[in-house]
């Protein structure tokens, strides 16, 4: 498993140009807030969870376990956010799941051509979870966050 210093370092060179990051910044969450709202109706235990619980479970556990000793901050932040995207995607029907989701690619995209680079997860599958967690620790004061996360 990549570390997390590599993973951020290799995630953040994708990812220089600051209107691409506003367009990550507004995207990320988009396209996050559109997959618990299609997971969400998709039961897997009746009355005790459904996949969209299962989803956000699995990413802060592994936010914890990979990144945790040195994003400690950037991951409570993605786990409140998580939480707050999960009681969000409640009130989402999936047509419009579906265009958020869209539109969140379309940020996604957008931002990539400003920076002139593919998306970072052509070259790792893992950027797709570092994502969620690199537009958290944005929000993380620089004086707590590490060097590499920037």
């Amino acid at each position: 498993m990549a570390s997390q210093s590599s993973l951020f370092e290799e995630y953040a060179a994708y990812h220089r140009d600051r209107r691409n990051l506003i367009c990550h910044e507004i995207g990320i969450p988009l396209i996050v807030l559109a997959i618990i709202a299609l997971l969400r109706p998709v039961v897997v235990v009746p009355g005790a969870g459904n996949l969209a619980s299962l989803e956000v479970g699995a990413t802060i556990a592994y936010y914890i376990v990979v990144f945790g000793r040195t994003q400690l901050t950037a991951v409570v932040i993605a786990a409140i956010g998580l939480a707050v995207l999960y009681y969000a995607a409640a009130y989402i029907a999936w047509p419009w799941a579906i265009a958020v989701f869209v539109a969140g690619w379309v940020f996604q995209f957008v931002g990539h051509a400003y920076e002139g680079k593919s998306p970072a997860f052509l070259t790792n599958l893992l950027h797709l979870l570092v994502g969620p967690l690199w537009v958290a620790s944005h929000l993380v004061p620089r004086s707590a966050s590490s060097s590499s996360a920037r």
